[in-house]
C-alpha cells in the first residue's frame, strides 16, 4: 500500500467518526427535544385539566346558590301566603262576630218590642209606635254622622198618629258618662222630629258629635199626642252600616 492509499483511508476514517459523531448528537438533540416537548404538553394539558376542573366546580357552586336562592325565595312566599291566609281567617272570625252581634241586637229590639207590646196589654192603652230599619252611616265631616228610620203604628185602626220623637244619644266623654240630646250636638239638623202619620213614617237627619265624644247607642223615644197612644222609646247599640 502506498502513502497516499494510507492517508486517504484514515481520511476517510476519520470523516465518517465525525459524520457518526454528528449523527448521534443530533440524535440526542432530538429525543432531548422530544422528552422536553412532551413534559411541556403534558404539564399544560394537566393545567388545561386543572382549569376545566375548577370551572365545573365554580358553575356547580353557582348553580347550588342559585337553587338555595330560589328556595329561599320561595319558603318566603309561602310565609306570606299563610300570613295572607291567617289574616283571611281572622276577617272571617271578625265578620262571624260583627254578624252574630247584630243579630243579637235585632232579637234585643224585637224583645223590647214585644215587651213594649205586653206593657201596652197591661195598662190598657190603645197603641204603641215601635222603631224599625235605624241605619247609622259617616257623614260628610270626621264627626258628622247621617241617620234614618221607620215609625209605625204596632196595633192596627188606631188612626192618625201625632206627636214628638226624640234622638238621644250616650257615650263617654273621657272618662264620665254622657248622653247628648239634637238640640245639644251642635249642627246636627233637623233639632227636632215631629210625627203625623196614619201608618207609618219615615225620618232621616244629620248628628255632629263633639270632639272626643265616643258614642255607644242611640235611643228613640216617641211621645205621641193624645190618649190613643202610649209614649215608647227603643235603644240602638252605635253601629256604622257599610
Amino acid at each position: 500500500m502506498s502513502a497516499h492509499s494510507e492517508l486517504s483511508e484514515r481520511r476517510g476514517s476519520r470523516f465518517r467518526g465525525l459524520w457518526l459523531g454528528l449523527v448521534l448528537g443530533a440524535l440526542v438533540i432530538c429525543l432531548l427535544a422530544a422528552a422536553f416537548g412532551g413534559g411541556f404538553f403534558l404539564g399544560a394539558r394537566s393545567v388545561e385539566v386543572r382549569t376545566v376542573a375548577a370551572v365545573e366546580a365554580e358553575q356547580a357552586m353557582e348553580a347550588e346558590r342559585d337553587a338555595v336562592r330560589a328556595e329561599l325565595a320561595d319558603l318566603k312566599q309561602q310565609g306570606v301566603a299563610c300570613e295572607r291566609l291567617q289574616q283571611i281567617e281572622l276577617e272571617k272570625d271578625r265578620s262571624a262576630q260583627e254578624q252574630l252581634k247584630v243579630a243579637q241586637d235585632e232579637r234585643l229590639a224585637m224583645a223590647k218590642e214585644i215587651a213594649t207590646l205586653k206593657r201596652l196589654i197591661k195598662t190598657g192603652g190603645s197603641g204603641a209606635v215601635g222603631v224599625q230599619g235605624l241605619r247609622l252611616s259617616a257623614g260628610d265631616g270626621p264627626r258628622a254622622f247621617n241617620y234614618s228610620f221607620t215609625v209605625s203604628q204596632l196595633i192596627d185602626d188606631v188612626g192618625e198618629t201625632s206627636g214628638e220623637i226624640a234622638i238621644k244619644v250616650s257615650g263617654k266623654q273621657g272618662e264620665k258618662d254622657k248622653s247628648l240630646t239634637l238640640k245639644e250636638m251642635e249642627g246636627s239638623e233637623p233639632t227636632t222630629l215631629a210625627m203625623r202619620f196614619e201608618h207609618f213614617q219615615n225620618f232621616e237627619g244629620r248628628l255632629v258629635l263633639p270632639e272626643g265624644f265616643e258614642p255607644l247607642s242611640l235611643s228613640v223615644d216617641v211621645e205621641p199626642k193624645g190618649d190613643k197612644l202610649i209614649a215608647s222609646g227603643q235603644t240602638f247599640p252605635w253601629a256604622l252600616s257599610e
